[in-house]
C-alpha cells in the first residue's frame, strides 16, 4: 500500500532510524534517512518541499531539530493510528487517524496519478552527493541481502543511511535508548536466528 501511494503521489521519500525496511531502500524514489544523521536530500527535501506526508512518524527532535523550523515551507499532512502523536511536537496542517494499510488502501482508491518529475530530479542532485563509501561497499559485496547489526555512534547512522533495506527487521540497531554493548549480542542472536544469512 505504501509502495503504491508513493508511485502514484511520485514523491521522494525518506524514513526514520525506527522506520527502516518500511519502504526499499533501493526505490529510486528513496533519499535516505532524515534529521541530526540524515542525508542531504532528505534534509534538503523536507525543508524545501511544499507538502510533507508524515506516516506513523513522532517528530523526535533527532528528526526535526528546531521544530519551529522543521519544514516551514510546507503543509503537513500527518497519518497515524495514535491520536495523540498529532500536534505533539510539531504544528500540523491536517491529520489522519487509522491504521496505515487501511488509510492508505483508501487514499489509493482516490489519489490520481500525479508527476514531479522536476523535484524528484532536484532531489536526486542531492543524493548524488553524498554517501560513506565503506557502508555502500558493504551493501556492494553482499548483494543488499545482509542482516546489519550496529552498536551506538557514527557508524550507526552511516549504515542507516547508506545500506538500502528492503525488508522489516534487516537492521538490528538499538534505537533511541543508544543502549552500548548491543551490537555483539543481536548479532550472535541474528546469526542463531538465521544461520543461512550474512550479518554484519
Amino acid at each position: 500500500e505504501l509502495k503504491e501511494f508513493v508511485d502514484k503521489l511520485d514523491a521522494p521519500v525518506t524514513d526514520s532510524l525506527m522506520g527502516k525496511g518500511a519502504f526499499p531502500g533501493t526505490d529510486p524514489r528513496y533519499t535516505g534517512m532524515l534529521g541530526m544523521h540524515g542525508t542531504k536530500a532528505s534534509n534538503f527535501g523536507v525543508s524545501e518541499c511544499d507538502l510533507l506526508v508524515v506516516m506513523g512518524a513522532r517528530f523526535s527532535d533527532r528528526v526535526t531539530g528546531n521544530t519551529e523550523k522543521f519544514a516551514k515551507n510546507a503543509k503537513i499532512i500527518q497519518l497515524d493510528i495514535d491520536p495523540v502523536e498529532i500536534n505533539k511536537n510539531v504544528l500540523i496542517t491536517e491529520e489522519i487517524i487509522g491504521d496505515l494499510k487501511d488509510v492508505l488502501k483508501t487514499l489509493n482508491k482516490r489519489l490520481k496519478q500525479q508527476n514531479h518529475a522536476e523535484w524528484l530530479e532536484k532531489i536526486q542532485g542531492y543524493k548524488e552527493k553524498s554517501g560513506p563509501f565503506l557502508v555502500e561497499e558493504i551493501y556492494r559485496q553482499t548483494n543488499g541481502e545482509a542482516l546489519i547489526v550496529t552498536e551506538v555512534g557514527q557508524h550507526q547512522m552511516w549504515a542507516a543511511q547508506y545500506y538500502k533495506y528492503t525488508k522489516p527487521r534487516t537492521l538490528l540497531t538499538s534505537g533511541g535508548l543508544g543502549t552500548m554493548g548491543y551490537g555483539l549480542g543481536a548479532a550472535l542472536g541474528a546469526k542463531t536466528g538465521c544461520p543461512d544469512k550474512i550479518v554484519v
